[in-house]
């Protein structure tokens, strides 16, 4: 029989937090930031109110961690995608597809927005989400780059602004595709490719 090793208090505080930041992401996008109380955000974790704060300050310290949270997560699917030994066709046939579908995370889209009012509220919390943002620019600016180094083509003088420009297009259809009918889907991957196709081509770095 196998004895489980216990675990130690710092893991137990990472479990904790972890359950904590999962049932607050669930609740989020379902009541919204504003609806969703430390209380039940707690018990929907199986915590205490004082577990809660023994974590977070509040509700705006644990949505930033839901949105470091779901940048590391784009990271490692991103990561992933280049990592795989699969042929460099494949590869870019993923990471389109992955660009591409990012306007379906629609849900979390609309969170941003409605969290993004609140932080214009205090300048703290604006602040650490503004660095979150330019650590996300980051990464797809480096996806940006190791895609066109799996193309053979040669690197756009503006990776920065490419990705910019495709992170932008991906939420702004998020949000359109919150109020129109599913039948709207294709139109809005299809104008997602379009652009990636576009923005990533080699002449794209004759721009400027």
């Amino acid at each position: 029989m196998r004895i489980r090793r216990r675990l130690t208090r710092q893991e137990r505080r990472d479990v904790t937090r972890m359950r904590l930041i999962e049932a607050a992401e669930r609740l989020f996008i379902r009541k919204g930031f504003d609806d969703a109380s430390v209380d039940e955000i707690s018990e929907a974790a199986g915590y205490s109110r004082g577990a809660f704060y023994s974590n977070f300050e509040g509700k705006d310290e644990i949505f930033l961690a839901v949105i470091d949270g779901r940048r590391h997560d784009t990271r490692k699917a991103l990561d992933n995608i280049f990592q795989q030994p699969p042929k460099p066709e494949e590869r870019i046939a993923a990471f389109q597809s992955w660009f591409s579908n990012q306007w379906r995370l629609k849900d979390f889209i609309a969170l941003q927005m409605e969290f993004t009012r609140r932080a214009m509220k205090d300048g703290s919390v604006r602040k650490r989400l503004d660095e979150m943002r330019r650590e996300e620019l980051e990464t797809y600016t480096l996806s940006v780059s190791r895609f066109l180094a799996t193309t053979g083509g040669a690197p756009v003088d503006l990776p920065e602004t490419v990705a910019l420009v495709l992170w932008a297009i991906s939420q702004g259809l998020g949000s359109f595709a919150m109020g129109t009918e599913s039948e709207w889907e294709h139109r809005y991957t299809k104008a997602v490719k379009l652009a990636f196709d576009r923005m990533t081509a080699p002449q794209i770095q004759n721009v400027g």
